[in-house]
């Protein structure tokens, strides 16, 4: 089978659409698939064996990170099997003509509530411009031929905004023979950490929408280390109420972390830490768990459905700060809860979801 992954953000960019993508694209190749990824201009060709098709594009302004691309000359994509959109953009749109010219059917994931974007786009009139997206998401994610949602909770969420087609839930996998445990002593060794010290970790990109402040005013009182590892458009504004705070003994900035040192993060660290309430399948929750990493998360979206509350990690109410405050204070690991943090990452592998989605594509050729 040849697919086609049309996507409005890829590499050098770093976020959950991009570690999806090369997740489940490298593991489709490696099941004998053909894998064509389609995007704005990058200097990449080729990654983890697939083909790598690039357009011409501009910088998003209010969001920098996000590239606008230029797609032209439909005619020159090769033949596909299949056309699978990973964002309802320009490059999301290119995908749907392609499959149109080529006659061949169109699914789509819905990755990220875009609602939660609208701040960066739109500081004044939230609301209004919040119904404009998804009124766009309503009339294009209902013209795909089938719909993937990473968890139970967004395709909920869909539903309740007209999205009507039907959605099947598949996350995205992870490579748990990449994410696995490390000797934690071992790992805060090589990480400059003290050894006994309780350490809470967030790593990820540093966006406001995820709501990292609200980890920053909970350790106020709490006894411990907090890494807030990562690098984002919140990171100033973050380094700022650390220091306001007095928090800067306590709270360390290490910056973005290379792929290869992420499973060293998480198994350095007594638990991982997030407050966003707007993960549709939490990645970074799973990539943690894997480690053996239990994880205090807010009570929603997505993050419930991971996380057992006192059997492989802590929920507290979303922007709850003293609520959140107290579980970072009394927690203490546990063999047991880092046992079933384990069991659950390894619910979250690679093969086993890539394999759900190859049922999913063949259910619609």
């Amino acid at each position: 089978m040849h697919i086609g992954f049309f996507t409005d953000t890829f590499l050098p960019q770093k976020n959950g659409v991009v570690t999806s993508l090369l997740s489940t694209g490298a593991e489709l190749v490696r099941r004998g698939h053909e894998v064509s990824v389609f995007c704005p201009r990058t200097s990449v060709k080729k990654q983890e064996g697939m083909t790598i098709y690039s357009y011409p594009a501009v910088t998003f302004k209010p969001y920098p990170e996000f590239k606008i691309a230029v797609p032209q000359g439909r005619e020159q994509v090769p033949p596909l099997d299949l056309v699978h959109s990973h964002s309802p953009f320009t490059m999301g749109f290119f995908g749907w003509r392609v499959s149109k010219f080529q006659k061949i059917p169109r699914v789509t994931t819905f990755h990220t509530l875009l609602s939660e974007y609208v701040r960066y786009v739109a500081p004044v009139g939230k609301k209004i411009m919040e119904k404009v997206v998804w009124k766009y998401c309503e009339i294009f994610y209902n013209k795909q031929q089938g719909i993937i949602a990473p968890s139970q909770a967004l395709k909920k969420v869909l539903k309740e905004h007209g999205i009507k087609r039907n959605i099947s839930i598949i996350p995205t996998g992870i490579d748990t023979g990449f994410f696995r445990p490390e000797k934690k002593e071992t790992a805060r060794e090589k990480l400059g950490l003290e050894p006994g010290e309780k350490i809470f970790l967030s790593l990820g990109r540093l966006g406001h929408e995820k709501n990292i402040d609200i980890i920053l005013k909970a350790f106020e009182n709490v006894e411990g280390k907090l890494i807030i590892a990562g690098r984002g458009p919140a990171a100033t504004k973050l380094r700022k109420l650390r220091d306001m705070l007095g928090l800067k003994k306590k709270v360390s900035f290490p910056g973005y972390v290379p792929e290869k040192l992420k499973p060293r993060y998480y198994s350095a660290a007594d638990a991982f830490v997030i407050a966003s309430t707007s993960e549709t399948q939490a990645l970074v929750v799973v990539e943690a768990m894997a480690c053996g990493c239990p994880v205090i998360g807010a009570d929603s979206l997505a993050i419930p459905e991971i996380i057992s509350d006192g059997k492989n990690g802590y929920l507290f109410r979303p922007g709850d700060i003293a609520q959140l405050a107290e579980i970072l204070n009394s927690y203490e690991p546990s063999k047991r809860m880092v046992n079933q943090a384990l069991k659950t990452g390894q619910k979250f592998s690679v093969t086993r979801c890539t394999r759900k989605l190859e049922q999913f594509y063949r259910a619609h050729l």
